[in-house]
């Protein structure tokens, strides 16, 4: 540079040479904010986890002193000797245990009405109604009387009953009856077994029938179990000659 005095001075103004290379880029927008988030969430992690580890330390501490205390304790309490309480220190006299104690019934009583009663020793008679017996002492909220089982409770009913016989006579049948005040009292067919005997060569011939249904009892109703040549019924087996019913 040029002055009044006729000088030339240096330029105070340096000019860089690496004009070639363009100057960095600006952060893009946002992503100075997803990494101040990130670090916040880490300090929060690490911050949670030092709680954590702080808090076990104080429940561990508490722990180990309540052992420290029961210790203590049971070292400084006396031991105090048992002493048998007998007849003898009383001045009364000894006593036998009473090895006879009344055990509870454990019998199980069923939820809901039921029966279940198998032939008796005799067959029946002129009017044809079989005579039945209590033998496992089955029968729970239903009344017996005179080969009838008289209901105590409405509600429906599963009948059943199944007979041994010998075809020996023409035919056998086997009726389910039902007696009610509603219709008088008069014997109404609710199941029935008819089988004829067509061949003479089948005399002695076992055979055996079963009945069963559904049917909707009303309290007072009587069930019962009726023969037509019941002299053929073979009374040998209890298990062959069964009649019951229970409310569903």
């Amino acid at each position: 540079m040029d002055m009044a005095d006729g000088r030339k001075y240096p330029s105070v103004f340096v000019v860089d040479g690496c004009t070639g290379f363009p100057p960095p880029l600006p952060p893009k927008p946002g992503q100075t904010r997803k990494r101040n988030q990130r670090n916040r969430l880490i300090q929060n992690i690490l911050l949670v986890l030092v709680c954590l580890a702080l808090f076990g330390l104080f429940v561990e501490g508490i722990f180990i002193y309540s052992l420290h205390n029961r210790a203590n304790h049971n070292d400084t309490t006396p031991s105090r000797p048992v002493e048998p309480k007998t007849e003898a220190r009383k001045g009364g006299h000894n006593k036998q245990p009473d090895d006879k104690k009344t055990k509870q019934s454990t019998f199980l009583h069923p939820s809901k009405p039921l029966a279940h009663l198998s032939a008796g020793d005799t067959k029946p008679k002129e009017d044809g109604i079989m005579k039945w017996k209590d033998v496992q002492n089955s029968t729970y909220e239903l009344e017996y009387k005179d080969g009838k089982l008289i209901v105590q409770k409405e509600g429906f009913y599963y009948v059943y009953s199944k007979l041994s016989y010998t075809a020996d006579g023409m035919s056998f049948t086997q009726m389910v009856q039902w007696s009610t005040s509603r219709y008088l009292n008069k014997p109404i067919t609710l199941l029935t077994y008819h089988r004829r005997n067509s061949k003479s060569g089948q005399n002695g011939t076992l055979r055996s029938s079963y009945l069963g249904g559904i049917f909707h009892l009303f309290k007072g109703d009587a069930v019962f179990v009726e023969v037509k040549d019941g002299t053929s019924i073979r009374l040998h087996d209890a298990a062959e000659n069964v009649f019951g019913m229970f409310m569903l």
